[in-house]
C-alpha cells in the first residue's frame, strides 16, 4: 500500500522520472519486437521480405490498439479507485479488463488467420510480397491475444506503484524474441514465418510472467474469479474511457495502409522504405509517449485525492521532458540519415538513398508530436475524452487525405510532406488547449486556498488578520 500512496506524497519530479523511465523502456521494448523483426528480415532475408512485414504491420497494429485501449480505460479507473482507497472496486476493473482482452483478442486472431490473404491485399501486398506476408500474418496472429493482455496488464501494474515491472516483463520478452528470431532465420532458415512464431512465443512468455506476479503476494491487486463474470456497465465504462486510444490506433492502421498504397508507386522498395520511416519514427515517438503514459495514472491518482497543485506540477514537468526528448532525438536522426537507413539493409543502395532523402522531413513531425500526445493523455487522465479524442484522432484524420493527395502531386516525395503538414497544426492546437487547462487549474487552486481554514482557526485560536495576497498569486 505504501508504494501506491507515494503517488500522492513523493516529489513530483522524482515520481515522474520513476514512472517515465520504465514506461519508456516498456514502449521501446514493445517497439523492438517490430524493429528486431524488420532488421533481421531486411538483412537476413531481403527487401521483399521486409516489404511483406511492412504490409502486415497495419494489421498487427490492431492488437496494439486494443491493448492500449483496455489498459488506458482500466488503468485510469484503477488509479482513481486506489486514490480513493477502494481496492475491491479496483480489482473488479482488473477482472473486467482481462475478460475483455481475452474475448476481443481471440476474435481478432481468428479474423487475421481466416482472412489473411484479402486483408493483406488491402494493405498493398501483391505477388511475391503477398506470398511472404500471408504465412507471417497467420503465424503471428495467435500471439496477438497475449500481446493485448500484456499491454493492458502492463498499464494496470504501473497503477500499483511498480512501474519498473512492466519494463522488466517487456524487456525480458524482447530478449527472448531477438534470440529466437535470429535462430529462426540464421539457424533454421525459416524466413518470415519463423520470425512471427518467435515473436508469438516471446509475447506469450511475457504475459505468463505478468500473471504470476499479479497473483503473487507482491501485488496489491489480484485476479478474483468472481470479478471475471460479465459486468456490462463496468466493461462499458472501460471501453468508453479508453476509446480515443483505440480509435487513434485504428486510424493509425488506416494511415499506414494509405501510406503503403502511396509507396507502392515505387514498387516493393518504396513499401520497404515506408517500413523504415515508420520504424524509426516509432522508436523516437515512444519515449515522449512513455512520459505521457506515466503522467496519466499519476494525474488520475492526485486528481482523485484532490491534490490539484500536484496535478499542475506533473503536467508542466511532463510537457517539458517529453518535448526535450522528441526534439532532441529528431535532431540527431536528421543529422545522420544515411547510417540510420543502412541499418535495415546490407546490399540495397537505392533503398538507403530513398530513406536518407526522406528522414529529415519525417523528423520535423517527430520533433513536435510530443505536445499533442502529452495533452491528450492528460485529458484522458481527467476524464475529458472529447478533448483527448480531438488531439489523438484529428491528426490521423488529417493524415489520410494528405497521403492520398500528395503522392499524386509530388510523386513518392509527397509521402515525406504529409507528416509535417499533419503534426505542426495539431501541436499548435495542443499547446493552446494546455495553456487554457493550466489557467483553469490555477484558478481552482486559488479557490481552494481561499476556502481552506486558517491554521489558527482550525486549532480553535483567534486568527490573525491575513495579509492581502500578492497579485497574480497561484496558491
Amino acid at each position: 500500500m505504501e508504494t501506491i500512496q507515494r503517488q500522492g506524497t513523493a516529489p513530483v519530479g522524482t515520481l515522474l522520472l520513476q514512472y517515465s523511465l520504465p514506461a519508456i523502456g516498456g514502449f521501446l521494448a514493445s517497439a523492438l519486437y517490430q524493429v528486431v523483426d524488420r532488421i533481421l528480415v531486411g538483412r537476413g532475408v531481403g527487401t521483399l521480405a521486409m516489404a511483406a512485414v511492412t504490409c502486415a504491420y497495419p494489421l498487427t497494429m490492431l492488437a496494439l490498439g486494443v491493448g492500449l485501449w483496455l489498459g488506458t480505460g482500466a488503468g485510469n479507473q484503477i488509479s482513481t479507485f486506489l486514490g480513493q482507497g477502494k481496492t475491491e472496486e479496483a480489482e473488479r476493473v482488473l477482472g473486467q479488463s482481462l475478460r475483455l482482452g481475452l474475448f476481443i483478442g481471440s476474435a481478432l486472431a481468428a479474423a487475421l488467420v481466416v482472412f489473411a490473404r484479402p486483408l493483406l491485399r488491402l494493405c498493398s501486398a501483391e505477388g511475391e510480397v503477398l506470398e511472404l506476408a500471408v504465412p507471417f500474418l497467420r503465424s503471428i496472429a495467435p500471439g496477438q491475444i497475449c500481446l493485448i493482455m500484456l499491454l493492458s496488464m502492463g498499464s494496470i501494474i504501473r497503477t500499483q506503484g511498480r512501474p519498473g515491472l512492466s519494463l522488466a516483463f517487456m524487456a525480458g520478452g524482447n530478449v527472448v524474441n531477438a534470440l529466437l528470431a535470429a535462430l529462426a532465420i540464421y539457424g533454421f532458415g525459416l524466413g518470415v514465418a519463423g520470425v512471427a512464431a518467435a515473436t508469438t512465443l516471446a509475447v506469450s512468455l511475457s504475459f505468463a510472467s505478468q500473471v504470476w506476479f499479479v497473483q503473487s503476494r507482491f501485488s496489491h491487486l489480484h485476479i478474483r474469479r468472481r470479478f471475471l463474470a460479465k459486468d456490462a456497465p463496468l466493461a462499458g465504462s472501460i471501453l468508453k474511457l479508453g476509446a480515443p486510444i483505440l480509435f487513434m490506433q485504428l486510424l493509425g492502421s488506416l494511415v499506414f495502409l494509405t501510406a503503403n498504397h502511396g509507396a507502392s508507386l515505387a514498387g516493393a522498395r518504396g513499401v520497404a522504405a515506408i517500413g523504415v520511416f515508420n520504424t524509426v519514427s516509432m522508436l523516437l515517438v515512444y519515449p515522449p509517449l512513455g512520459v505521457a503514459q506515466a503522467l496519466q495514472p499519476l494525474v488520475a491518482f492526485n486528481r482523485g485525492a484532490q491534490k490539484l497543485e500536484r496535478v499542475r506540477a506533473l503536467l508542466g514537468r511532463a510537457l517539458v521532458l517529453a518535448l526535450a526528448m522528441s526534439a532532441g532525438s529528431a535532431l540527431v536522426v536528421s543529422a545522420l540519415p544515411g547510417p540510420v537507413a543502412a541499418l535495415f539493409t546490407r546490399t540495397d543502395a537505392p533503398l538507403v538513398e530513398l530513406v536518407r532523402e526522406g528522414l529529415p522531413l519525417f523528423m520535423l513531425s517527430v520533433a513536435v508530436v510530443s505536445i499533442p500526445l502529452t495533452a491528450a493523455h492528460y485529458f484522458l487522465a481527467v476524464h475529458q475524452a472529447r478533448a483527448a479524442g480531438l488531439l489523438l484522432l484529428g491528426r490521423q484524420l488529417l493524415s489520410i487525405p494528405l497521403l492520398l493527395l500528395l503522392p499524386r502531386l509530388f510523386g513518392f516525395r509527397g509521402l515525406y510532406y504529409a507528416p509535417v503538414l499533419t503534426d505542426l497544426p495539431f501541436a499548435l492546437v495542443g499547446a493552446v488547449m494546455l495553456r487554457r487547462e493550466w489557467r483553469v487549474l490555477g484558478e481552482r487552486m486559488r479557490e481552494a486556498s481561499l476556502t481552506a481554514p486558517e491554521p489558527e482557526a482550525a486549532a480553535g485560536l483567534s486568527p490573525a488578520i491575513p495579509a492581502a495576497p500578492a497579485e497574480g498569486s497561484s496558491s
